[in-house]
């Protein structure tokens, strides 16, 4: 089912660049055209590209074996160096684009992903190789990640997507209650 949902929003997405792209071929004839080459500019692409990785790489190998050391929990490392590590190119793409006045490329970047790892890589995963819900830890009695783990990220997404559904914005406050929300979530992991 993820996959087959894949597959859909991917052809939507590219049909609708299709039809933006038609839209906006008229409003670009206007615009003065960049000095830099596309062979450059590809070149800068994959360079940055590389050097996020290679430092998202050395981020997770080595904060995983530091906190696993220190006795941190599966999910504690999880939840911050491989969280962070896996998601720092989408950091920098967010805070650069939005820096450069590009707030759609930013939030695009980080629903992009999202939806990647929710739809793709789930989808994958579970295909290879279905798996029970982790239950390493429990709260009165019940598997935590049910009790608490999903609920928190259904509510996340809730918390983003409605007043951006309803007001077609975002908003200073929502940043800064989802990054509560986080560090709350992570101390939780530890306490648990």
């Amino acid at each position: 089912m993820f996959l087959g949902m894949f597959v859909v929003y991917m052809f939507l997405s590219v049909r609708a660049m299709k039809n933006g792209d038609m839209e906006a071929e008229g409003e670009e004839e206007g615009e003065e055209k960049k000095e830099m080459t596309l062979g450059k500019e590809l070149l800068l692409l994959v360079v940055g590209a590389a050097a996020i990785a290679i430092g998202a790489n050395f981020l997770v190998n080595n904060g995983t074996i530091i906190a696993a050391a220190l006795g941190v929990p599966d999910s504690v490392i999880g939840l911050t160096m491989v969280a962070l590590g896996t998601s720092l190119p989408e950091l920098v793409t967010a805070v650069t684009s939005l820096m450069k006045g590009h707030g759609a490329l930013s939030l695009g970047n980080v629903i992009g992903a999202n939806l990647f790892n929710i739809v793709l890589v789930s989808g994958m995963a579970i295909s290879i190789s279905p798996f029970a819900v982790p239950a390493e830890k429990t709260l009165m009695g019940m598997n935590s990640s049910l009790l608490v783990d999903i609920p928190v990220m259904l509510g996340v997404m809730l918390l983003l997507c409605v007043p951006a559904l309803l007001k077609e914005k975002l908003y200073r406050w929502q940043g800064i209650l989802l990054l509560c929300i986080y560090a709350c979530f992570t101390i939780y992991q530890f306490v648990i």
